[in-house]
């Protein structure tokens, strides 16, 4: 713990001296620098805030459409595979109700019949493999024990016959107690197996069966079965791709694999695999039979994985289509768009610092011009002139006050100059008078000698000449003393008012440098966002456009899908009664025996035109229900997106002419302030310098003062010898 403190204090105390170095050097810098260097700053933070912020929205908006091209892929493909399987959920439902209807109205076909509808059923269907019937025993004609060991009957004769393409006739009496028999014969629905392998020609082939139940009312009479290969679905799975590298797979219920583009992972369970996140979510959508959307990471990164449900008609049971994409596909042009901003914001802070650098070094020129005369003053010489023609504002302003304070100062320093050289000459006055009252002194002593009514007479003379100088002198210095006094509280004021002036500038400055860093702060992010307002304008216009033309022609798709259903509607309709009038036929055509049998040809020529007029039409039907829904679904999202757009362009407008109006007004308030900062901060310092001056000059003015008070009292002092001398003459003519 002790080492870990004082490793912090030592970081503690590094992190305190470099930002009091850092303080220290930036105090130091000329007025550019100091300028540029937060400009820039503040522009790079700028700027890459702004990039980071399209970074993350591109993003975010691209994940979102490529999360919809997943569902709406997953959809359209999984829609494809649930035709392909309902064609054979709706060629043994065709049969189970033709056999059922049939039995019902006491006019079943014969067991021959029965086996060349099968035939006919397979032959038709290049997509069925196998075609078979299991009927519940003694349903079908009451005749089991006739056909005992029959071809297509069991020894016990009940009729369950199977035909698959290139195999015989065979019964399914071993198959009665799989799932494709008991679920169905059970739940009264349809129900399709989980795929088999089953050996074709010596290769493994997977089945799925479907199995249809046959019912007179709510009585079971049989199971109709239909089993059909998986290698197209295989097909039509591998041939799914998205973003290059998407790839599909069909899975159960259960969640093994059905299909897959790596055939070796057929069988296998998704969820022993590892491929979904969340295990519990993904069961409790294939149990609901809803589609399921989530990220999974793995060795390849993040994936986005959607689960869309294959549906059968007349059964509950649901297949799932799962379309997978890499997100770093998905990213790709979010990266892109990162570059390009990168570069487009590296560009534009260039092109901002060097007009930046350009504006500064532009508004600093009158204020250098004014440092340098200030220097120049402060060195002495105070008749340097000043050219402010070219300045305009605070500048012109600031140069007019310098001006009056060298007016002033010259003032100043000739009046001191006048009363110093009046003090002077009074001093000299006062030297000649003790040098004559000295003179006096010699004579008066000579006259002693001499005489002392002489000389007494004589000193009387002199010290009445004597004494009227000494008045006249001493009045004189007093009003030189005067002189001087006055001069030195005036030198005094102009000191304190320098202060005070001083003391303003620096407090103009730092509100002028404060005022100068937000008002450019506040032209930056005007600018940057009166950009980025006019940027989202065009592309929010263009949207807009874009939008509203494929709202109309998704109106027109939708218009068009709805008449070709209902044109579809009626084909179905005829085909149906089509098919059942070929099934009576055939039927009729079967008991007439060899009388009949043309008329049976022909009937069941009719009857698989009927079916696969039936099968288009419901492919058909299914297609375009999917495209109304597509198309109901993206006309409510295109309004809704068309109200967001407008909203946001009235927005977008507001914003760009508030910021604009913003630009104009901080440029100009930004070039005055950082004229006023800097020319304060240098004013302040040759003001500094100019006070000194004044102080000098005051205490030149007071050691003046001081020797004129010093003149002053030898004048009193001379007078007061005078009166001496005077009363010792009095003395002495008395005595």
């Amino acid at each position: 713990m002790l080492r870990v403190r004082l490793r912090l204090e030592k970081e503690t105390v590094a992190l305190l001296t470099n930002g009091v170095f850092m303080f220290a050097w930036y105090r130091s810098l000329r007025m550019t620098p100091k300028i540029v260097i937060p400009v820039a700053l503040a522009l790079v933070v700028c700027l890459g805030l702004l990039t980071w912020q399209i970074q993350t929205r591109s993003s975010a908006a691209i994940e979102d459409i490529a999360r919809r091209e997943l569902a709406a892929l997953g959809g359209a493909e999984g829609n494809s595979m649930s035709r392909f399987l309902n064609m054979a959920v709706d060629e043994a439902s065709a049969l189970a109700a033709a056999l059922g209807q049939s039995v019902a109205q006491n006019e079943a076909p014969t067991r021959q019949g029965v086996i060349a509808m099968i035939k006919g059923m397979l032959m038709g269907n290049a997509d069925i493999f196998g075609v078979g019937i299991i009927w519940e025993p003694g349903l079908f004609d009451n005749r089991d024990m006739l056909y005992a060991g029959a071809p297509g009957s069991d020894g016990k004769g009940r009729f369950m016959p199977y035909l698959s393409r290139g195999a015989e006739l065979v019964d399914l009496g071993e198959q009665v107690d799989q799932p494709y028999y008991v679920i169905p014969r059970k739940t009264r629905q349809t129900y399709v197996s989980d795929p088999i392998p089953f050996k074709v020609s010596g290769q493994d082939v997977l089945m799925s069966t479907v199995a249809c139940p046959i019912l007179r009312g709510n009585d079971l009479l049989g199971v109709v079965l239909v089993d059909i290969s998986l290698a197209r679905l295989q097909q039509m799975v591998a041939a799914v791709s998205l973003y290059g590298s998407g790839y599909a797979s069909l899975v159960s219920e259960k969640g093994d694999i059905l299909a897959h583009r790596e055939e070796s992972l057929v069988g296998k369970s998704i969820f022993d695999l590892g491929v979904v996140r969340r295990k519990g979510a993904v069961t409790e959508a294939f149990t609901a039979g809803k589609s399921y959307m989530e990220d999974v990471s793995d060795a390849q990164g993040v994936l986005l994985r959607y689960f869309h449900p294959v549906d059968f008609r007349g059964g509950s049971q649901h297949w799932y289509l799962s379309v997978t994409v890499p997100q770093r596909e998905v990213l790709a042009q979010a990266r892109d768009i990162s570059r390009i901003t990168v570069i487009i914001s590296a560009i534009t802070l260039l092109v901002l610092l060097g007009i930046s650098y350009l504006v500064i070094r532009s508004a600093l020129r009158p204020v250098n011009y004014l440092a340098e005369t200030a220097g120049i003053i402060a060195g002495g010489k105070l008749e340097q002139n000043i050219e402010d023609s070219r300045f305009g504002g605070e500048i012109k302003v600031l140069s007019t006050a310098l001006k009056k304070m060298i007016a002033s100062l010259l003032e100043g320093i000739s009046r001191a100059e006048a009363l110093t050289g009046a003090a002077r000459e009074e001093s000299e006055k006062a030297r000649l008078a003790m040098m004559e009252a000295e003179d006096a002194r010699r004579a008066a002593e000579s006259a002693r000698r001499d005489g002392m009514l002489a000389a007494a007479g004589q000193l009387e003379e002199v010290v009445s000449v004597l004494s009227s100088a000494s008045t006249e002198l001493s009045a004189q210095i007093e009003q030189s003393d005067r002189g001087a006094a006055d001069s030195a509280q005036r030198l005094a004021e102009a000191a304190t008012a320098m202060n005070e002036m001083n003391a303003t500038v620096q407090e103009v400055a730092r509100n002028a440098s404060q005022a100068s860093e937000a008002s450019a702060e506040t032209r930056r992010r005007a600018l940057a966002g009166a950009h980025i307002v006019e940027q989202s304008l065009q592309s929010i216009r263009q949207v807009h456009e874009v939008s509203g033309a494929l709202r109309q022609d998704m109106a027109l798709l939708n218009t068009h899908a709805q008449d070709i259903s209902r044109i579809m509607s009626v084909i179905s309709d005829i085909a149906d009664q089509t098919n059942l009038l070929a099934l009576n036929a055939a039927i009729e055509a079967a008991r007439a025996g060899d009388a009949g049998r043309g008329f049976a040809v022909v009937a069941d020529e009719v009857r698989k035109l009927a079916e696969k007029t039936m099968s288009s039409t419901t492919d058909v039907g299914n297609a375009i229900r999917a495209i109304q829904e597509s198309t109901a679904k993206s006309m409510a999202g295109m309004d809704e997106a068309v109200r967001q757009v407008e909203q946001a362009t009235d927005y977008a407008g507001q914003s760009g002419q508030a910021l604009s109006e913003i630009v104009g007004t901080v440029e100009a308030t930004a070039d005055q302030v950082n004229a006023i900062a800097t020319a304060s901060e240098e004013q302040s310092a040759a003001s500094e310098e100019i006070n000194q001056s004044i102080v000098q000059i005051n205490s030149m003015s007071r050691q003046t003062a001081e020797a004129m008070a010093e003149a002053a009292r030898a004048v009193t002092d001379l007078a007061a010898q005078a009166q001496a001398l005077d009363s010792l003459i009095d003395n002495m003519k008395r005595g």
